[in-house]
């Protein structure tokens, strides 16, 4: 290739590559194209490319230049496969010494056990005495010294054991088919070059030089590769290292890997090493950000700064976390039109794998059947549809149905399924059922059709995409959806056209695997100037590259560098007596390339993420602190500064705390209107709570969204006793018999079939007879058997019953202070209505527990609690049934029964409450002893209505207006403390 001048940008640094580019150009100006040069990347190969134009001052022949794999791989002449191939020629392999080997837990470890035979491989590892080493321990764990020869060990222990005795044989096997077929794995590739590399120095048609750049911390095979053309006098190399911690008293671990190529390699002289990091003058800036994504909007604004202050700056936004690209990209300004993207955007973070997630969330979960050829499901549940549903993509399609529908049933397919689901309280639905609800819509048959293999999830992939695909091909402003849902189809058709051919089907979990395994190595690319003087990368793109400004993201402990995590089948000790890389290794490296990277830099801004209330998160890198206390201590021409971001709002507005809705005519006409349709306990109880939260409810009808109950709530659970008495009681109350102690025992013989018809009705049924609702209906069998018993030997034998669930009304006119007159309705729904001997009583059923002491109110503070204290609910309750019950038998509409035959004033009256967990109480009652100002007793009737009136006249008194509660302990249960910011 011809490399012109005129085809680069200008840099106004010396990097390591524009240093090391002039001297090669100076040295071997008339063999350039004869040269073979080796870097870390391949991104490293475009600026080592453009230094070395620019070090000419005339149009070249281009030596060659490979990064070190592409180098290696070409060298070893083989194809080098992917894992997927791999993975498959693995399981055959293995099948031979292990018939019975199950492929989906094989696919668990398998892509790790080929990393460890690669690692095994690039280190020219002894393979027999790594595997002799780990047959030895695992014989060990099996050795039972208390029990000799008496441990006989399972079927599964068996092959688990015969698992790590097969390993060698496996490797071994592995190596020789691809040889065979002249294919390789990467370490495999590797080796295969270690082991030729004396031959390919000692041949005359290899270059005329090779030279390395910019590399650390090199395998086995890579240094025996470079050692042995060094002592064959065909390589020269060429490092990048700094006396901050290469000197022989410096203890840093960015130089572990350096020194000791230093001290051990045949090298004539040591290129290059400079002084950089203790004498040059840097600006370093440790900046702490309140959260992760706030990075990206620090990082758009630090770039935007420099490039105002220097346009042709050269600026490196690195992320150690390439989640956080998208943030980063939406971040930066649209002034800033030139910059590249270097890493590529993962699959993984596109809406279209978080649609194929939640498919597969859709069709693994719920109520799952093994079947030999995979998993079958029977039942999907509720969130798991429901949240694939509301998936953007489906939603767009949904639109996309609309504008194509021709009838009005036809509309908003998708949220009618979501709605009738919650009508219905389907927790699990069979594949039958979604369908159905989807009109058996194609879309739907598509989602929610049984997976019984992969060869269904397939075609549901493909039927999948090219729905999707109808929609986004005419949308010109959608390019970014067609190319994912490109790149989705041609990731499944590979593995379509590879497991097709295999004789053993594979399930619907390993398929996952193998497709997830494809998306997480699949990225986006980004369309840009390769050496344009911004750039976006990654930290390992970084390698021998150079930015004399650089903003450096997620500086944090557990992110740079990474966690102490082992990817390896073997045991940490078999690694380190190996050789094998582990973790300490991973910990020098990235070591290296931070040092490495802020050699040349002039401003440095590093991003952390603050500390939180979350154990371990937030803590700023050790790097950091090693800036901070080592070298901007020894180097006097560094400035560090620790700074925080924070967030400026502009536009502030100001921010009522309180809530208050005034009593204007329009209020006054609804709040008029609805005491005329009724004041019921409940009502009553909302107002004294919260006249906001009364205010929400009657007035405002602001009602809580329906959602899918998965248990039998406490309301429910509530209205199961009630319908069981009910049901009960209803034919003695039509046929004005009393209820004996015969009946009582009858009732209690079907009392579970009862309680079970129950909890089945309506929608309940749709609820899972296990867990806590099993617990449930236990708990409802016991409390009714409980309450009938007590009954049947209690004293209100015989009881008759005279009305059942029946709303007791009364009306009460109230003047207003502007002379107006208010009819108000007091009204009551009473559980039960029954005699008692001669008391006629309003009985109202509580499955919580209630006390005597929830019922007792001092006679000199009844008045001034009773409306306002919330703690009374129980005792306002029963006043105003109390009231209702006297103000009837005063109309005489109760006395009609053919039950109560005694003058009116022969019955006495009472209200009282039978707590299900309270019965040995029973029927409990309040008192409510009014008195007047004397202390004397008060007529009950003249001071209820008094009363009422009262709270009346406030309810519709302008001048009070209608506000939040100061009560926190009752917004706790309140539908809506969201409103309210109380939630």
């Amino acid at each position: 290739m011809l490399l012109y001048p005129d085809q680069i940008l200008p840099r106004s640094m010396q990097s390591f590559l524009r240093q090391t580019a002039e001297h090669i150009y100076q040295t071997y100006t008339d063999q350039l194209s004869e040269l073979c040069i080796v870097l870390p990347t391949r991104r490293a190969t475009l600026y080592f490319k453009n230094a070395l134009a620019q070090a000419a001052p005339t149009g070249i022949w281009s030596p060659q230049i490979y990064s070190m794999e592409e180098f290696v791989c070409n060298m070893a002449n083989v194809e080098v496969l992917e894992p997927l191939h791999l993975q498959l020629d693995l399981y055959d392999l293995m099948l031979r010494f292990d018939p019975h080997l199950d492929f989906d837990q094989f696919v668990g470890w398998s892509a790790t056990l080929l990393e460890d035979f690669s690692r095994m491989d690039m280190e020219l590892v002894n393979a027999h005495e790594v595997f002799e080493y780990v047959s030895e321990a695992k014989a060990l764990e099996r050795w039972d010294p208390a029990k000799p020869g008496s441990s006989v060990p399972t079927a599964n222990v068996k092959q688990y054991f015969q698992l790590w005795s097969n390993l060698e044989r496996t490797y071994h096997a592995l190596q020789d088919k691809l040889k065979k077929d002249k294919q390789a794995y990467t370490g495999m590739a590797f080796r295969m070059v270690a082991d030729r590399i004396k031959d390919i120095a000692r041949s005359e048609k290899g270059c005329f030089r090779y030279i390395f750049v910019g590399l650390n911390a090199l395998s086995k095979a890579e240094q025996k590769i470079i050692q042995t053309l060094l002592e064959a006098g065909k390589a020269e190399v060429f490092f990048d290292s700094d006396d901050y911690y290469m000197s022989p008293e410096a203890e840093k671990r960015a130089g572990h890997f350096l020194k000791r190529y230093k001290a051990k390699w045949p090298l004539p002289e040591w290129n290059w090493q400079q002084n950089l990091l203790l004498t040059d003058t840097k600006e370093i800036n440790a900046i702490g950000v309140a959260n992760a994504s706030m990075q990206g909007k620090i990082a758009g604004q630090l770039l935007r700064e420099i490039r105002q202050q220097d346009p042709t700056a050269e600026i490196a936004i690195v992320m150690p976390d390439e989640t956080l690209l998208l943030p980063v990209l939406h971040s930066i300004s649209d002034e800033v039109t030139d910059y590249n993207v270097t890493m590529g955007l993962s699959f993984k973070g596109t809406p279209l794998f978080n649609l194929i997630d939640l498919l597969f969330e859709v069709h693994l979960t719920g109520v799952v059947q093994p079947t030999d050829t995979g998993y079958k499901v029977n039942r999907y549940h509720h969130l798991a549809v429901t949240k694939l549903l509301q998936h953007p993509f489906l939603r767009r399609y949904e639109q996309y149905l609309n504008s194509i529908a021709e009838r009005e049933v036809d509309l908003d397919l998708f949220q009618h399924v979501l709605n009738e689901m919650v009508a219905r309280n389907s927790v699990l639905l069979t594949a039958e059922e979604i369908i159905r609800l989807g009109r058996e819509h194609p879309m739907f048959i598509t989602l929610f059709r049984t997976w019984n293999d992969c060869n269904d999830l397939i075609d549901s992939l493909y039927h999948l995409v090219d729905a999707l695909g109808r929609i986004y091909r005419v949308e010109s402003e959608n390019p970014i959806e067609t190319e994912y849902l490109f790149i989705l189809y041609t990731i499944v058709k590979r593995l379509d056209t590879l497991f097709d051919c295999r004789e053993h089907k594979i399930s619907v979990r390993s398929f996952k695997k193998f497709l997830y395994e494809q998306i997480g190595n699949t990225k986006l690319p980004f369309s840009g100037e390769p050496i344009s003087p911004t750039q976006v990368m990654g930290m390992l793109e970084t390698r021998a590259l150079d930015f004399e400004n650089l903003i450096i993201l997620s500086v944090n402990e557990n992110v740079l560098p990474q966690p102490k995590k082992q990817h390896s089948l073997f045991p940490y000790d078999v690694l380190r007596t190996f050789g094998l890389p582990t973790y300490a290794e991973q910990e020098s490296i990235t070591s290296y390339y931070f040092y490495r990277l802020l050699q040349r830099a002039k401003r440095v801004n590093l991003l952390y993420v603050l500390p939180s209330d979350t154990y371990g998160s937030g803590e700023r890198s050790r790097f950091i602190l090693q800036l901070q206390h080592d070298l901007a201590p020894r180097n006097p021409n560094i400035t560090f500064r620790e700074m925080t971001a924070v967030v400026e709002q502009l536009d502030t507005k100001e921010y009522e705390p309180d809530i208050i809705i005034q009593k204007d005519g329009e209020v006054l006409e609804k709040l008029k209107e609805q005491l005329k349709r009724g004041l019921y306990p409940s009502h009553l109880n909302q107002y004294v709570n919260c006249s906001l939260q009364y205010y929400f409810s009657r007035i405002a009808k602001l009602e809580e969204v329906d959602e899918i109950d998965e248990l039998v709530g406490a309301d429910t659970f509530g209205t199961i006793v009630h319908q069981v008495l009910e049901d009960y009681f209803r034919p003695f109350a039509e046929e004005a018999r009393p209820i004996e102690v015969a009946d009582v025992n009858q009732m209690l013989a079907g009392l579970p079939k009862k309680v079970q018809l129950e909890f089945k009705r309506g929608t309940l049924g749709n609820l899972p007879e296990q867990g806590m609702n099993l617990i449930l209906y236990q708990v409802a069998v016991q409390l009714l058997t409980r309450y009938l018993e007590g009954l049947r030997d209690s004293e209100e034998l015989p009881l008759y019953i005279l009305q059942l669930e029946e709303t007791l009304l009364t009306e009460l006119e109230v003047k207003l202070p502007s002379g107006e007159k208010v009819p108000v309705r007091i009204a009551g729904k009473a559980d039960r209505i029954d005699l008692s001997g001669h008391t006629l009583r309003v009985i109202d059923y509580k499955t919580g527990k209630v006390e005597a002491r929830n019922l007792k109110v001092n006679h000199e503070d009844l008045e001034s609690t009773l409306l306002h204290d919330r703690h009374l609910d129980k005792v306002r309750q029963l006043w105003l049934y109390r009231y209702i019950l006297a103000k009837e038998i005063q109309k005489g509409s109760l006395l009609e029964s053919k039950v109560l035959n005694l003058p009116k004033a022969s019955y006495d009256f009472e209200a009282g409450i039978i707590s299900f967990r309270n019965l040995g109480a029973g029927v409990l009652t309040s008192e409510l002893p009014f008195v007047d100002a004397l202390g004397e007793p008060a007529d009950f009737m003249e001071t209820s209505e008094r009363l009422l009136k009262d709270l009346v006249r406030h309810m519709l008194n302008p001048e009070e207006p209608i506000r939040k509660t100061n009560d926190l302990e009752t917004c706790q249960y309140c539908a809506y403390k969201s409103i309210c910011a109380r939630g």
